[in-house]
C-alpha cells in the first residue's frame, strides 16, 4: 500500500469506503480458508487449485497490509490525540508506528507483491497448458502432482528471497513529515545494490507485460477453438468453462497490473508538495480489491469445481 496525508474534509468518507472493502476482504478470505480446509481432498485433485490456493495466501497478505497498516494509519491521522510528536532541530516529525513494525509491514508487503506476481505467472502458464496441452493439466499422476508442488515451492523461494534481501539492506517505510508521505528507504544499500533493487522493480513490470501477452494468446487460441466447435458437445462446454476460468484470472491480474501502473505513476509525482492523495487512494483500493476479488472468483467457480 501507499500512504499520504489526506484532506480532513474528505478523509472520513474515503476511510469509510476503505473500511467497507476491508470488511469484504476479511469475510471473503475467511470463507475461502474454510472452503480450502473442508474441501482440500477434493479440490487438490485439480492442480490449478493447488496453484490458486498458494496465490490466495499472497493476496490475503496484501489485504493484511492494508488492514494492519494503511487503515490504522488513516484512523490515527484523524484522531490527532493518538499521534506522538517528537521534536527535532529542523521540524516536528509525527510517528504513527514503531520502527520495527514499519520494517515488518514493509517486508510483508514486498513478500505479498512478488508472491502475487510470481504465482500470477504460474497461473498464466497453467492456463496456457490447459488450452495447448489439456492432457498435461488433467494428469492426476503422482509425478505431475510432485512437479506442481515443486513449482509452487520454487515460486515461494523466489518470493521469499526478495524480502530477505530488503531486510538485510535495512529497508523499511519511513514517514516524511515535510512531504506528508510514507516512502521506502534502504539504509545499508550502496550504489551497486541500489541498481540491483531497481532491476527487481523493473522485473515486476516485465513479468506483468509477459503475463498480459500470454493471456492475450490464450484468449485468441480459445476463441478460435470455440469457433471450430459447431455443436454443443463436451469439447465446446470445456472451452466455455476454460474461458470463464480464464476471465476470472485475468480480472485479478489486470487489477494487479493497474496497481503496478499507479505505483509507477506515483513515483514520478514531483516531491515538492504536489498532492497525490487521489492516486494513493486508487492504489489502496486496488490492493484491497485484489485481496477481495480472487476469493470471490474462487467461490464463483462452482462449475469448474464439480469436474
Amino acid at each position: 500500500g501507499v500512504i499520504s496525508v489526506r484532506n480532513p474534509s474528505k478523509s472520513v468518507s474515503l476511510l469509510c469506503l476503505e473500511c467497507v472493502i476491508g470488511l469484504i476482504v476479511a469475510v471473503s478470505n475467511i470463507l475461502i480458508v474454510v472452503i480450502l480446509v473442508m474441501g482440500a481432498r477434493r479440490l487438490m485433485k485439480n492442480h490449478f487449485y493447488i496453484v490458486l490456493s498458494n496465490l490466495i495466501v499472497f493476496t490475503s497478505l496484501k489485504g493484511f497490509v492494508e488492514l494492519a497498516f494503511i487503515l490504522p494509519y488513516y484512523i490515527k491521522q484523524i484522531d490527532n490525540a493518538q499521534q506522538q510528536v517528537i521534536s527535532s532541530k529542523t521540524h516536528l516529525e509525527k510517528i504513527y508506528f514503531s520502527k520495527p513494525y514499519e520494517k515488518f509491514i514493509f517486508n510483508v508487503s514486498v513478500l505479498a507483491d512478488y508472491g502475487v506476481l510470481f504465482f500470477s505467472v504460474l497461473i498464466a502458464i497453467n492456463r496456457y497448458l490447459a488450452v495447448a496441452r489439456p492432457s498435461s493439466v488433467q494428469d492426476e499422476s503422482r509425478s505431475f502432482s510432485i512437479k506442481t508442488g515443486l513449482s509452487c515451492g520454487i515460486v515461494w523461494c523466489f518470493s521469499a528471497i526478495i524480502p530477505l534481501l530488503y531486510y538485510f539492506l535495512d529497508c523499511q517505510y519511513i514517514f516524511n513529515a515535510q512531504l506528508h508521505v510514507y516512502y521506502n528507504q534502504c539504509f545499508n544499500a550502496d550504489d551497486g545494490l541500489m541498481i540491483l533493487l531497481y532491476c527487481l522493480i523493473y522485473l515486476s513490470y516485465a513479468c506483468a507485460l509477459a503475463v498480459l501477452a500470454l493471456y492475450c494468446l490464450i484468449f485468441i487460441f480459445l476463441r478460435r477453438k470455440r469457433k471450430r466447435a459447431t455443436n454443443i458437445d463436451t469439447s465446446s462446454k470445456a472451452t466455455s468453462s476454460q474461458l470463464k476460468l480464464l476471465r476470472q484470472s485475468v480480472v485479478v491480474f489486470v487489477l494487479y497490473a493497474a496497481s503496478i501502473g499507479v505505483t509507477f505513476a506515483i513515483s514520478y509525482v514531483p516531491k515538492d508538495g504536489v498532492d497525490a492523495v487521489d492516486l494513493v487512494f486508487v492504489e489502496n483500493l486496488l490492493n484491497l480489491s485484489i485481496a477481495a476479488v480472487y476469493p470471490i472468483c474462487f467461490l464463483a467457480m462452482s462449475g469448474e469445481m464439480k469436474k
